[in-house]
């Protein structure tokens, strides 16, 4: 990786200090949203990091336009994160505890055990951007250190290539994507992403409008059925009309100590029809999953409005799939007086019991497992994708207000069903359908907290209170977690 970052250095141009916006911002991602539907961010959306080229062509599009207040202090917002990512040279310092890591992680994330700190600095060298830095938590699966905040990436033209540790979030949902989430922790992977998703205006294609394109291929760095097995995921995004965003995807497990891992093996994996794959035999190239997401964002009013949908499903015979997981929401949000505060309302609805596409016939224990990679879509024992694993479905209703300070106010309630599929433990030689119990269990959680802005960085104090928890069947534990969290930047 490090020989053909430098062999592109040669042939790049060059490029502005940061490719992109990383996620974990749910006011960024709100701000994003609600200049989507003004039309001043232009282009799909909702696939994360979202390059700085897309955002930064509506900032300067609409530098000096006269806009409603609250959309004018997203802008502020928005252009305020971008002057910082416009540095040659900048330095990060995240720290966060919590009496007890939460079960569901949102697009937000969190902190993923009791302490969870990283420190990273990223340089601007010519064409070369380089992120690099060490983390710590206490108690996670492999080492308690890690190199999660490092990455290369160099852009070439209208594209950047990079390698290293970089969470993607694929799909609309708020509250959790199914392919791709920020679930589990990063795997190292390279990938090559479109940045400005500039119209192609080739016959049929620049029907579909806007287009942004992202590829990479991971090794998932664990002692597991089959050692460093690789993942590839691909997602394709358009926008034939202002406001539909949809977006086509897939995600592909093979190779690993063991297991075939050739151009033959995985050409069939990526054609997947017909004999190329689903064989039901140790033969196939690997696990597959596929889908696809649609939104609609447009201002009604003065309330920006977006429906939204996904669904992936497991593979099935030839090219007919009906093992799908599922997830369905709307997100509104809005002006707050008159002096630039907006308010945030969401409702989703996520079900990974696999299912036909609009309902009928269950398939218990299909999404996320395979019977050639048992340890299932993993990575440290934790989902790829929905961060609650398969088999289960939640219902999340949240609100925020984020006020003329810029602090954000937020408030969410959930209700869980967790391995829906299992009414009495596994069965004995069975492998386990969810990951985070073996029993069935059903839970609220609600969560309060603020996001506070200062002139040395930004502190978050969240609470949660959660009536139950996986693996305690018979009992039912109210338990309160409070979790602290300051990201400094300079």
């Amino acid at each position: 990786m490090k020989r053909l970052l430098l062999a592109l250095m040669l042939v790049a141009g060059a490029a502005q200090a940061s490719p992109w916006a990383e996620g974990n911002d749910r006011q960024f991602r709100q701000d994003i949203e609600m200049l989507k539907a003004a039309r001043i961010i232009r282009g799909p959306i909702n696939a994360w990091p979202l390059p700085w080229a897309q955002i930064d062509n509506g900032i300067a599009f609409n530098e000096g336009v006269a806009l409603p207040p609250h959309l004018a202090a997203a802008l502020a917002r928005v252009k305020a994160h971008s002057d910082m990512a416009q540095r040659r040279t900048v330095y990060e310092f995240k720290a966060a505890g919590t009496t007890d890591p939460q079960l569901v992680r949102d697009f937000g994330g969190g902190a993923r055990e009791n302490a969870d700190v990283s420190v990273r600095a990223s340089h601007d060298v010519g064409p070369l951007y380089l992120s690099y830095g060490v983390g710590y938590r206490n108690g996670q699966r492999g080492k308690d250190f890690h190199l999660e905040p490092t990455y290369a990436a160099v852009q070439i033209g209208n594209w950047a290539l990079y390698g290293g540790y970089v969470e993607e979030w694929f799909g609309p949902g708020h509250d959790g994507a199914l392919l791709f989430s920020n679930s589990a922790r990063p795997f190292p992977k390279v990938g090559i992403k479109r940045l400005s998703p500039d119209p192609i205006g080739l016959p049929v294609l620049k029907w579909l409008g806007p287009i942004r394109l992202d590829v990479f291929a991971g090794v998932l760095t664990e002692k597991r059925d089959f050692d460093n097995t690789g993942i590839i995921g691909i997602r394709v995004a358009f926008e034939p009309v202002h406001g539909l965003e949809i977006g086509l995807n897939r995600a592909l497990q093979l190779c690993g100590r063991g297991r075939p891992c050739g151009a033959k093996t995985i050409g069939k994996a990526l054609i997947g029809f017909g004999n190329a794959d689903n064989t039901g035999t140790p033969s196939e190239p690997g696990n597959q999953l596929a889908g696809f997401d649609i939104s609609f964002t447009r201002n009604i009013g003065n309330v920006t409005t977006q429906i939204y949908a996904e669904a992936e499903a497991e593979d099935e015979d030839n090219v007919i799939i009906e093992q799908f997981a599922r997830l369905a929401g709307i997100a509104l949000s809005g002006p707050l007086g008159k002096k630039g505060a907006s308010w945030n309302a969401n409702v989703e609805v996520t079900d990974t019991l696999g299912s036909q596409l609009f309902g009928g016939r269950k398939y218990p224990g299909s999404v996320y497992n395979n019977f050639i990679y048992v340890d299932g879509f993993t990575y440290k024992r934790e989902p790829i994708g929905y961060s609650l694993d398969g088999d289960t479905r939640t219902i999340a209703v949240s609100g925020a207000v984020n006020d003329t300070r810029n602090r954000r106010w937020y408030a969410s309630l959930r209700d869980i069903d967790l391995y829906r599929s299992n009414l009495g433990g596994i069965p004995p030689g069975n492998q386990p359908r969810n990951r985070l119990t073996r029993n069935r269990e059903t839970i609220q959680v609600a969560t309060a907290g603020v996001e506070w802005p200062s002139q040395f960085g930004d502190v978050r104090v969240e609470g949660r209170l959660q009536n139950d928890g996986p693996d305690t069947p018979g009992t039912s534990k109210l338990t309160p977690a409070i979790e602290i969290a300051f990201r400094s930047r300079f």
